[in-house]
């Protein structure tokens, strides 16, 4: 079933504004930058809660990835397709144009390859890639984090947070269209980042509430609860 879907998704259900858009969300590097700048402005000139947000976030991206991930990649040790499939399509973002910033690849024709060894006559002339030689398939790092961050936005902003989830579920849906993870791959990153989020919301809520009064007791008394705070 796993694999099934993984082809339906991968070589079945592709198009190439799906090649160009999902190679684009798929690649960390190409909006990482400009997510970095985007959240040092936030500490800098947001509300108390919204920094009680970035560190509810980032506390959740530690428990789910840095922890959980890590933990179940070196244990569990599976392939990516690539590793075991000679027919993946493993789609990457194109080369930015005259060598601007990397966000602008999505304007250049995404880069499609297929595993090194492959040898299959309807891919005359394809780029071939060489095989990843360590297991790090399962889970994905990726799901994990933008669903710990969806997590985290809709406790804290409820209805407004949820804006954020199709944006997380597009990103998860990418890692397996664009060849780099089987479909539980992505679940289990899935369920990770859900209670990574719940998880680093909850904890940083009960030490709020129980130890910021004799810390700091000013802001305590402004903001008895990270969550409810409307300053």
């Amino acid at each position: 079933m796993d694999q099934q879907l993984e082809i339906l998704i991968n070589r079945t259900w592709n198009t190439p504004w799906a090649d160009r858009v999902l190679s684009f969300v798929s690649d960390f590097g190409a909006w990482a930058p400009w997510l970095i700048l985007l959240l040092v402005l936030g500490a800098l000139f947001g509300d108390f809660k919204f920094r009680a947000m970035l560190l509810a976030a980032g506390l959740a991206i530690g428990l789910s990835d840095g922890i959980g991930v890590n933990l179940l990649k070196h244990t569990a040790n599976r392939p990516r397709p690539s590793q075991v499939e000679p027919g993946v399509r493993m789609v990457t973002l194109g080369a930015p144009p005259n060598h601007l910033p990397r966000v602008l690849g999505i304007l250049s024709t995404p880069v499609v390859t297929y595993p090194q060894g492959s040898d299959l006559p309807e891919f005359p002339g394809m780029l071939t890639a060489e095989r990843p030689s360590e297991g790090r398939s399962f889970p994905s790092g990726h799901a994990a984090n933008n669903m710990a961050v969806a997590t985290v936005l809709i406790l804290f902003y409820r209805r407004r947070g949820w804006i954020y989830l199709p944006v997380a579920i597009i990103i998860c849906y990418s890692r397996i269209y664009t060849g780099s993870h089987w479909p539980l791959d992505v679940l289990a990153g899935i369920l990770l980042g859900i209670l990574g989020g719940w998880l680093a919301v909850y904890l940083l809520e009960f030490f709020w509430r129980r130890y910021a009064v004799k810390i700091v007791p000013r802001l305590a008394s402004a903001y008895p609860s990270l969550l409810k705070s409307n300053a």
